[in-house]
């Protein structure tokens, strides 16, 4: 079912009513007049009614990529009909979800709580349009909490035109992070137009999953207050090494190879980098490209590193002014989030991975011989140990050092205020559905959870967990504690599941990890040597370095 609203500055908009939501899909937020450019803030939809009943364009990216992403999760959901292909420069949009009230209509006036998401995949893949992204379940379930939040899912750019750059580039007037800018200008459109679809633009919680995770941390370096509070689930924030220029440059000399412009002159070649066709953006740069966000002293000002983060002594380093405006943070990590790996190049040192585990290891701490041994002994790792034993291992290494010790150092570093509070939890929950990891709390699994897209395909205790994490997302959305913030040393934290043992969610004051679901193992480890060593332990391994 359409229907026809009037925002008051962008005029009619057709949108599409279901379940008690409505939806608008496709919304451009800004404008670019190449696939380099700088994003332009949409003001004005012109006359006439503006159709937004279906998705916009999603960003460059290979195609298929939606089938990838359900291998992760290990199930599969139907897509949306009428799905637009790929474009460079009409991407920029967004999709808004807002509850109807009792009357069955939008309410202008009800200023009510919203959300805005970024996607994952790693800076290359994904959009908003993907099923599980859906905000209409968790928005009908805030309208049942009595606590009504309104959904936002945007695009970015991805790939080239998302997080290419050189001095090439920057030289013809090419920012670095495009990617990053659109986010920033989505927030200011939201901000601007939100209070026009009943929202209230001075309480956006912006949230994130992985690579969109790492997008929104880096919000936080802003020193402009750009939202309300922010959510961070299953994003390795300290596992993406912002790129120095040296590789942003021989990634740039990668690409040009690949499209065959080295013998061109920069002129030529910028020229052609906007006006190669768009498949070729995909379909001819060489795999495992360095195509992830750059260091620009602007939307990345530096690296975080583990003593940055868990100060609350802000570090010129890699600033964070957002500790200071930003009124709540929370991060969650999954058990097994560097399940996501596996995929993204780790089935590739099959067989014998537990003999290349150790000689790497050893390796980077050859000046730590005994930490060398001990992680491997707490890892139960040996060079006869069988790759199925092995992967798992080093998987739960990775997850532990790249995902769960960054929330930790986090919590530490962040003012932990009534004005500045955090909170912190642990997603526990297996995937129910047959596959690789099946049982274990992969990589995407939450979000699978948190928008209650796949609550049809769950047994009742799955279900209870879906919705509990909905139920304190929507809390924390709407300003409330969904539990008590961190306080002092001690790290209480939230955990959701495993129903198979019984646990739908709990409180741990202590966050004491045996009682959380995780190992103190690579807490020892970072107390010998420094939790960053110990991330280049799994780093070296995971990218030759």
């Amino acid at each position: 079912m359409t229907t026809i609203f009037k925002h008051a500055d962008l005029g009619k908009i057709k949108g599409n009513i279901k379940d008690g939501v409505a939806q608008f899909l496709g919304l451009k937020y800004a404008s670019l007049q190449n696939r380099f450019a700088a994003p332009s803030l949409v003001t004005n939809y012109g006359s006439g009614t503006v159709d937004a009943s279906k998705f916009g364009p999603p960003p460059v990216s290979p195609i298929g990529a939606i089938d990838n992403e359900f291998g992760f999760i290990q199930k599969s959901l139907p897509l949306p009909p009428d799905l637009p292909y790929h474009s460079d420069i009409e991407s920029l949009n967004l999709n808004i979800t807002i509850p109807m009230n009792k009357e069955g209509s939008i309410d202008v006036t009800a200023s009510l709580p919203v959300y805005v998401f970024v996607h994952g995949g790693g800076f290359a893949v994904g959009s908003s349009w993907y099923p599980h992204y859906d905000p209409a379940p968790l928005v009908k379930l805030s309208v049942e909490k009595g606590q009504p939040a309104i959904g936002i899912t945007i695009n970015y750019r991805l790939g080239v035109p998302g997080f290419l750059t050189s001095k090439e580039l920057r030289s013809a007037g090419y920012k670095a992070n495009n990617g990053f800018h659109d986010v920033r200008i989505a927030l200011e459109w939201i901000r601007k137009f939100v209070g026009g679809f009943g929202g209230n633009p001075d309480e956006i919680t912006a949230s994130g999953e992985s690579a969109g995770a790492f997008a929104v941390i880096m919000l936080l370096t802003s020193k402009e207050p750009l939202m309300k509070r922010c959510l961070i689930t299953g994003g390795a924030v300290l596992l993406f090494k912002p790129l120095p220029e040296a590789v942003t440059e021989a990634t740039y000399q990668k690409v040009i190879d690949a499209l065959g412009l080295a013998e061109k002159t920069p002129e030529e070649r910028i020229k052609a980098l906007l006006s190669v066709p768009v498949d070729d953006l995909w379909q001819k740069i060489p795999p495992g490209t360095l195509l992830t966000p750059s260091i620009d002293n602007e939307t990345v000002p530096g690296i975080a590193t583990f003593p940055i983060v868990s100060s609350q002594f802000d570090d010129p380093a890699f600033p964070m002014p957002g500790r200071k405006w930003c009124s709540a943070v929370m991060i969650g990590d999954s058990k097994l989030d560097c399940s996501i790996l596996y995929y993204l190049g780790m089935s590739e040192m099959l067989p014998n991975i537990a003999p290349k585990f150790i000689e790497s290891v050893k390796k980077t701490l050859a000046a730590h011989p005994e930490v060398a041994l001990n992680l491997l002994s707490f890892y139960n790792i040996a060079p006869s140990t069988d790759d199925d034993e092995a992967l798992l291992s080093i998987l739960r290494f990775g997850s532990e050092i790249s995902f769960y010790a960054p929330s930790l150092a986090f919590a530490k570093g962040w003012p932990k205020t009534k004005e500045n509070k955090f909170f912190i939890y642990h997603f526990n929950e297996g995937i129910p559905w047959e596959g690789k990891f099946k049982g274990e709390a992969g990589h995407i699994l939450d979000v699978a959870y948190l928008f209650q897209n796949y609550n049809e395909h769950m047994n009742e205790e799955q279900k209870k967990v879906a919705r509990a994490y909905g139920e304190d997302f929507i809390e924390f959305v709407n300003g409330n504690d969904p539990w008590p913030p961190v306080e002092g040393e001690l790290v209480g934290a939230r955990v959701y599941g495993p129903s198979s043992e019984g646990v739908t969610t709990k409180y741990v004051a202590s966050g004491n990890p045996a009682e959380v679901g995780r190992e103190d193992r690579v807490l020892k480890l970072g107390e010998q040597i420094g939790f960053d060593l110990v991330l280049d332990v799994f780093q070296n391994f995971m990218f030759g370095k």
